[in-house]
């Protein structure tokens, strides 16, 4: 299957819009208010901890913005996409790699569109100070955003129970996993300040992308054949 990442991107957000439109409108909220924060003040000084604020809503519209392929990937198990592909010579491993791809590869677009914004803002901003502050929350929100997606992920799909909707909502469980990990980010600057709340940010953001790591080590494991269908 040609372009596969790509294939699945297209298919992801054709089956599902409404979380695609929350994860672009989250992520570019995140954007304006630093770009707000970068062009107002020139002065990084005193509203420096609302920083890590625009974080958290950048990395959620990240998580929001690739939940499409979740979405597709429960839809395909239970229509059985997933056995055709096992029945022409996919491996489960790459299934498993090919959906974490197409979740990787719509965060990427949407990260690449908020740096352009957030390195415009810093420049217009003139400052030297402003300029690194922006990188930092840049780097971070790369840091967090990518691992919490690759985690919610793999996990979805390496634990069943993780792919059942909740109720109310076609969204799968696993999308709380995301959730309860960028939440605190929201509380962290206002208990710890910048420097501390942006250390433990960085912490948590590696402990998850280590966690994503291993569940990939041991997808060949955790995603039997048997799971994968109907």
């Amino acid at each position: 299957m040609p372009n596969s990442t790509l294939t699945f991107a297209k298919r992801s957000l054709g089956l599902s819009k409404i979380q695609a439109g929350m994860g672009i409108f989250l992520g570019a909220f995140g954007v304006f208010v630093l770009d707000a924060l970068s062009i107002a003040a020139g002065t990084a000084g005193s509203a420096v901890s609302s920083y890590l604020f625009t974080v958290a809503f950048m990395s959620f519209g990240l998580l929001m913005f690739s939940m499409p392929v979740l979405l597709l990937y429960v839809y395909d198990k239970n229509n059985g996409v997933l056995e055709y592909l096992l029945s022409v010579g996919w491996t489960q491993r790459r299934i498993f790699v090919q959906y974490l791809k197409s979740t990787l590869f719509l965060a990427s677009t949407l990260f690449i569109a908020q740096v352009i914004s957030v390195l415009i803002a810093g420049f217009i901003a003139g400052s030297q100070s402003v300029l690194v502050l922006d990188i930092l929350m840049l780097l971070l929100t790369g840091v967090l955003g990518f691992s919490v997606v690759s985690f919610v992920t793999m996990a979805m799909m390496a634990f069943s129970l993780l792919q059942k909707q909740r109720v109310g909502s076609n969204s799968p469980f696993a999308l709380l996993l995301g959730v309860v990990i960028i939440l605190p980010m929201f509380l962290l600057p206002v208990i710890f300040g910048f420097k501390t709340g942006f250390l433990v940010d960085f912490s948590i953001a590696i402990f998850v992308g280590i966690l994503s790591i291993v569940l990939l080590a041991l997808s060949s494991r955790l995603i039997r054949r048997e799971k994968m269908l109907p």
